[in-house]
């Protein structure tokens, strides 16, 4: 026989379902928020004496809180993944306030904070880390920009450091070089971004003419813009493809670095290297019989070029320069293979 729940419990039931209709300043909390992990960013600017709301002359123009610096997807247990907010201990915009009082950096106009991230970066081979990207505006009254700065900030942890212990050297580094630079550069640059501040797709091929065949290298990257910088490193790994008379060799991804320096507003070097791991096919006309070790391809690869992409270029770009390979495996091939390189590639906003 069925017996009817106790009338305090249906109360009790009708209470919580209709909680944020008689009590709206009410929410019942998502089991997400119950388990989604904060961490506070310490900030130079903690230690400094406040000062008035700093929202008359810069701008908080993030999609995020004011006391909130990123999100992140962190695990619990090992295995739950959470949210894990990184907080501030008062509002972004009153704290790079206070860092500018410190510098005694004064505003001719208002600062906009557009974007800012922190995030680790894997892809180079030897310039992982934690890295932070950022986008401010300096405005007139009439609200037309005066001059803006896109900021990439790199830093690699060492052994001991957490992620949130990198997140907050990047962040006090950004406080006090984005102070510094309202302070020597108070109004006009030279060149302002025509593009909204976000990642942008880059494509190029690598075509590399040898003694005997050529190589093929198809790289797709996702990055933030890098115009403004006098240097910068990025990670692409690419696709591979090796023929020869005797042989051809593809391999997919890899490690792959490259180090760009701007040498004026029109022309940029890149220096790169990689090292890659993939299959052989051999020519059975060349070889009656190979070691079952050579089917494997290892090899080792340097470059540098000079590329045509001019500041806030968006289309396409060309460059030439050389190229070097090392190959450990196959053995039955050419140890050392020469050529010279031809790069063509799209910048697409």
């Amino acid at each position: 026989m069925r017996t009817r729940p106790p009338l305090a419990w249906l109360l009790i039931f009708d209470l919580v379902v209709n909680a944020s209709r008689l009590f709206p300043q009410f929410r019942p909390l998502r089991l997400t928020e119950l388990i989604a992990d904060t961490v506070v960013i310490s900030s130079i600017a903690d230690s400094l004496m406040p000062i008035e709301p700093a929202t008359q002359f810069i701008n908080d123009n993030r999609n995020l809180p004011p006391t909130i610096l990123g999100i992140h997807q962190t695990e619990k247990l090992k295995f739950l993944p959470v949210d894990q907010y990184l907080a501030l201990s008062t509002p972004l915009a009153n704290q790079l306030a206070q860092v500018m009082h410190y510098y005694d950096s004064h505003l001719a106009g208002i600062l906009v904070i557009d974007y800012l991230s922190l995030w680790h970066d894997g892809k180079p081979a030897f310039g992982s880390g934690y890295r932070l990207n950022a986008y401010t505006r300096l405005l007139d009254s009439t609200g037309k920009t005066l001059r803006d700065w896109q900021w990439e900030l790199h830093h690699r942890p060492s052994r001991k450091q957490t992620a949130p212990e990198c997140y907050s050297i990047l962040y006090n580094q950004w406080l006090s070089e984005q102070a510094i630079a309202v302070k020597l550069n108070p109004v006009t640059a030279a060149l302002i971004s025509p593009y909204r501040y976000r990642r942008q797709l880059t494509t190029w091929l690598d075509w590399i003419k040898l003694t005997d065949g050529y190589i093929l290298v198809a790289h797709l990257t996702l990055d933030y813009p890098a115009d403004q910088l006098p240097k910068f490193i990025r990670g692409s790994p690419g696709i591979y493809y090796r023929r020869s008379s005797k042989h051809e060799s593809i391999a997919i991804g890899g490690k792959d670095q490259q180090w760009y320096r701007r040498l004026n507003s029109r022309w940029l070097t890149r220096a790169y290297f990689t090292y890659r791991v993939g299959f052989n096919n051999f020519n059975p006309h060349a070889f009656d019989q190979v070691d079952f070790w050579n089917i494997v391809l290892l090899n080792l690869s340097c470059g540098v070029s000079c590329e045509y992409r001019p500041v806030y270029h968006r289309g396409l770009f060309v460059g030439a320069g050389l190229h070097q390979s090392v190959n450990l495996l196959p053995t039955v091939i050419r140890q050392f293979d020469t050529g010279i390189l031809f790069t063509v590639g799209v910048v697409l906003p």
